[in-house]
């Protein structure tokens, strides 16, 4: 008995599995798909946008350094994974700048005054993703928070 119970279990298993695919549609044509970045964040992330029209930008930020991006705030949150190089960036109110290299993602919240830097002499690169009001620039300036 203790056979047939198992061999129940074990065929009830693979039916599932394979019904779960089976309703699957494979990719049909030439399409290509290129990942632009991919990093980890410690940070626990959270979107909520109720009852309002929202905007995503997806941009390609280049640092050709040194250089810097002077201090600016986001009406939405901020989600940057560094594809090449090292990015800094300080933020208020603790102002320590933090270095992030290549492979890592950083989490900026809505609001927050911030300066992103590539201090080195070659390029840092960045995929950076702004959820924002419907109606917002995505960037407004902001004066230095920080020494």
């Amino acid at each position: 008995m203790k056979h047939a119970v198992t061999i129940t279990a074990v065929t009830a298993v693979l039916v599932a599995a394979t019904s779960a695919t089976a309703g699957a549609t494979p990719p049909d044509g030439d399409i290509e798909r290129a990942d632009l970045g991919q990093g980890t964040t410690d940070v626990p992330v959270v979107i909520v946008s109720v009852g309002h029209p929202t905007t995503l930008y997806v941009q390609q930020l280049e640092l050709n350094g040194p250089a810097a991006s002077g201090w600016h705030t986001h009406p939405g949150p901020e989600h940057t994974v560094i594809t090449e190089g090292i990015v800094y960036v300080q933020s208020a109110p603790d102002c320590v700048p933090i270095a992030y290299p290549a492979g890592r993602s950083v989490y900026i919240p809505a609001g927050v005054p911030h300066i992103v830097r590539n201090e080195g002499p070659g390029d840092a690169d960045a995929v950076v993703t702004y959820t924002l009001p419907a109606d917002r620039a995505v960037r407004d300036d902001a004066p230095a928070a920080c020494p």
